[in-house]
């Protein structure tokens, strides 16, 4: 059952499968008359569910101190292997169970299988892999390893002229989006298309400096593969424009289905939303992390400079949510967070938009895939002076 547009009393023998010498407690889901919270400038309702345990899942860590690694990439379940992109020279790196290396593929250079620059971020998925280059460039690779699609990202595919973008940028004008690298997570969507985040650096409307950004910007673009055109849509939710001026975690990430529907999470927000194929808003769900610091300053700056001081004096002083993924075989929506904790973050477990599990994780662990029975967690930076890469995984009962 994938996240359904209605809310009545659930099934909740689900529980069944995260049987680990107790059950769950089977609990009714009181949502019959939901909250109302506000999106896109329209009420929703919003629906607080929850049916947590004190049990914990099983983590362990796997390593491997024989890959030669620039030491920054991403990690991915692919064609149901552990992949890791060096984001440098765009290789991929293809492990066994056991993180051992198997092979490498890619690369940079002239060659017919290769990439013209480093990766920015990865997509996995059914279709293929999705790799974003650096100059605006994507590939797509097939499970055999070869790219078999090239193409550039096209925002200014409208009829707008530059004088007008210039002159007078409004919120519905593609040309003035461009890529928001610093939390680019592209997830495969509809008809083969790929959704992309998005923000504008605008000289006259930009997420750095202007405090009405949020209340009308678009966050997501939609890539056609075949043109390379990006449609843009999406929009924030109030926290970002009601409350405190807090452009630092505009972070946003997106779950896709098979539906067509989409979840949406935002770095600064507890709750999740879920749309439709189409775009439209549907509902709210989800539930705050455990022990975050969520009191977010604002940040008024003059210029980029002055912005850039103050985001990395300030995030890393307050906590956030992270990753977003969707498993397909269990039924399970998985988001990550990080805590107010020198030795901890967090990961919490959906199901039909309930949270049913809470957990502690390793400090620095970052979610990037299942592959049964596991879900994985890339950890790196405390072990990039032991010439090392490192892993965790968290085992899920049968």
């Amino acid at each position: 059952m994938k996240y359904p547009d209605y809310h009545f009393l659930l099934d909740l023998l689900f529980v069944r499968q995260f049987l680990i010498g107790a059950f769950f407690p089977i609990f009714l889901l009181s949502c019959l008359s939901p909250e109302k919270v506000e999106f896109g400038g329209e009420e929703i309702p919003y629906y607080r569910a929850s049916g947590t345990s004190d049990l914990s899942l099983e983590i362990d860590s796997l390593e491997n101190r024989d890959v030669i690694f620039s030491g920054i990439g991403i990690w991915k379940i692919f064609n149901d292997q552990i992949i890791l992109t060096d984001k440098r020279t765009g290789v991929i790196h293809i492990f066994s169970d056991g993180l051992s290396l198997k092979e490498t593929q890619i690369g940079i250079g002239d060659g017919p299988n290769q990439i013209n620059g480093g990766i920015i971020a990865i997509a996995s998925g059914n279709e293929g892999l999705f790799l974003l280059g650096g100059s605006y460039d994507y590939y797509l690779v097939d499970k055999d390893w070869t790219i078999f699609k090239r193409g550039t990202l096209d925002f200014y595919h409208e009829e707008t002229s530059y004088d007008e973008l210039l002159r007078n940028p409004k919120p519905e004008y593609a040309g003035i989006y461009e890529l928001h690298y610093e939390y680019q997570e592209p997830k495969w969507h509809q008809n083969g298309n790929v959704i992309l985040q998005i923000s504008s650096t605008h000289p006259e409307y930009n997420y750095i400096l202007n405090q009405d950004y949020f209340k009308e910007a678009r966050n997501l673009g939609t890539l056609d593969l075949n043109t390379g055109k990006v449609q843009i849509t999406g929009s924030y939710p109030p926290i970002y424009s009601v409350s405190n001026f807090i452009p630092y975690l505009m972070g946003t990430a997106i779950e896709t289905f098979q539906d067509n529907s989409f979840i949406q999470s935002f770095e600064a927000d507890s709750l999740l939303y879920k749309f439709s194929s189409e775009g439209m808003i549907q509902y709210a769900f989800g539930q705050a992390g455990q022990n975050m610091i969520i009191d977010y300053p604002t940040l008024q700056a003059i210029d980029v400079t002055e912005y850039d001081l103050g985001r990395e004096g300030i995030r890393p002083k307050v906590n956030h949510y992270t990753t977003l993924d969707f498993i397909e075989e269990r039924d399970l929506l998985v988001r990550g967070y990080t805590k107010n904790s020198q030795t901890s973050d967090g990961i919490q477990l959906y199901r039909n938009d309930t949270l049913i599990m809470d957990q502690a994780v390793p400090k620095g662990f970052e979610y990037f895939g299942y592959k049964e029975p596991y879900l994985y967690g890339s950890y790196n930076k405390q072990f990039e002076k032991e010439e090392k890469i490192v892993i965790y995984r968290i085992k899920l009962p049968e």
